[in-house]
């Protein structure tokens, strides 16, 4: 079972603000994503995907299968959580992005996290590393607002970061979303790793989507899901 991995794993490890549902993990119907049409969008900016804590690149296969087959580039950063700070995976995305976009040759990028994936790209979008240089965020299962999970490990700057009221997370709570960079943050219901709204950051300019019946690695097995953020990521800013 999912929920069962979730709650074995130490994965990565808010704000009042309108709710879109949608859910559903492996629906069948064919049109929970858009028709596939291999280079249907050949100047859309290019998407980096940041895995969360003890995830890999491979977390993202079925979202990069997707992504690709409607003529984005995709490409996805790995890393070891362990040893490091948030501020220092902020570093290496920021350097990630210029290289994508030196060698896409766009002005923009595209930025999907999941759970630790988007508090370092808010770390790096906060610091000023990416400033003009991102079009549309995407994070899932984020832990803006703290995950529980964190505080049983004591361990890790990474982890002290993930707890509730931390340093970190206050700074990005007060930090604002950059003009012209639009935030789609998916919380889900059946979380345990990051609950309710924790996974929602306090801008008033992010919009925001509940999935239903999902956990927090389930997120990225679902069609629904995925197909929502193929949609955000075809609309060019």
């Amino acid at each position: 079972m999912v929920q069962a991995y979730e709650l074995g794993l130490m994965a990565s490890v808010a704000a009042s603000v309108p709710l879109h549902l949608i859910s559903g993990v492996f629906d069948p119907a064919c049109d929970a994503l858009p028709p596939v049409q291999a280079n249907s969008a050949p100047t859309a900016r290019p998407v980096l995907l940041v895995h969360g804590f003890g995830g890999t690149k491979s977390s993202w296969s079925l979202l990069a299968r997707t992504l690709s087959a409607r003529g984005l580039t995709v490409n996805a950063i790995s890393y070891t959580p362990f040893g490091t700070s948030v501020e220092q995976l902020a570093d290496r995305l920021a350097v990630e992005v210029q290289r994508l976009l030196s060698q896409t040759g766009a002005d923009k990028i595209n930025l999907v996290g999941h759970s630790l994936g988007g508090v370092v790209i808010a770390q790096a979008i906060a610091g000023g590393r990416l400033s003009g240089l991102v079009d549309t965020v995407v994070t899932l299962g984020s832990p803006f607002g703290g995950s529980p999970w964190a505080n049983l490990l004591p361990f890790g700057a990474i982890v002290r970061a993930l707890r509730e009221g931390s340093p970190l997370l206050r700074q990005l709570a007060s930090a604002p979303v950059p003009d012209g960079v639009r935030w789609l943050a998916f919380t889900a219901t059946l979380d345990m790793i990051v609950p309710g709204l924790r996974s929602v950051p306090a801008h008033a300019q992010v919009e925001t989507v509940q999935v239903g019946d999902v956990g927090h690695l389930g997120m990225l097995m679902s069609r629904q899901v995925v197909g929502r953020i193929v949609a955000a990521l075809l609309t060019q800013g």
